[in-house]
Parts: C-alpha cells; structure tokens; sequence
C-alpha cells in the first residue's frame, strides 16, 4: 500500500511539474500607428522572378520613403535590389522582374520603407520566401 501511495505521489508530482513547466509561444503582434498594410508577392515564370510590394498608409499619411526591395538566393547572395522607391501619397505599389535564376533555389523577396505621417516616420518591413520551379 505504500509503494503504491509513493508512485502515486511520483506521477502527480511529474505531472504538476511536466503542466507548470509548460509555456505558450505566440508571436509578438507589431503595432504600426502609420501604416495600414505593407505586402509582398514573389513569383516566377521560369527563370524570371516577378517581384511586387504595395505599402498602404493610414488616414493622414503624407508619403512613403525610402523604399527598397531586395531578392536574394538561399545563401543570402542579392541577386536584384531596388531602391529610391517612394511616393508622394499614402500608397505606393511596386512591381520589378529579373531574369536568370536558377531553378530549385529558394529566393528571398525583402520590402522594406519609411511611411510619413505628422512629422514621423514609421519603419515598415514584410518578406516572403518562395522556390524557383
């Protein structure tokens, strides 16, 4: 009877260990006070990538500066890069190709821009990752 009590206790006792221990991962939610939206699209026809980014600001946006987008292979080699990418409003929408990848290498299309409003400006950043194929 009480080797059975000790076990008893044992499993209770790993099992609050094993529940306390636990934790939950959730992804840190970024709070963007100038910027509604910022996408980015990668696609490809067989070695030409189509890269396109649009960035929507908030009601009172004056521009967005600073932009930039760049592609890069698995190996973090750029392969494409824009910059100097902006506009005078509060959306601005780019779209670019290149030509001569390589099929099966994964390619990394990165966004990146400053969104204008009330005398600030806010970093925004987005990138998608997709395979030649």
């Amino acid at each position: 009877m009480q080797k059975e009590v000790k076990s008893f206790i044992s499993i209770f006792a790993v099992l609050i260990i094993m529940f306390c221990t636990v934790t939950t991962a959730s992804a840190a939610e970024t709070r963007l006070s100038n910027t509604s939206s910022v996408s980015v699209w990668l696609a490809f026809s067989g070695t030409t990538a189509y890269c396109d980014a649009k960035v929507t600001g908030a009601n009172g946006t004056t521009s967005i500066t600073n932009g930039y987008l760049i592609l890069t292979d698995s190996q973090g080699t750029v392969v494409a890069n824009w910059s100097n990418l902006s506009s005078n409003s509060d959306k601005l929408t780019v779209s670019k190709s290149t030509t001569g990848l390589k099929k099966g290498e994964t390619y990394t299309l990165t966004f990146s821009a400053k969104v204008n409003k009330n005398n600030r400006a806010e970093d925004v950043s987005n990138y998608v990752s997709k395979t030649c194929k």
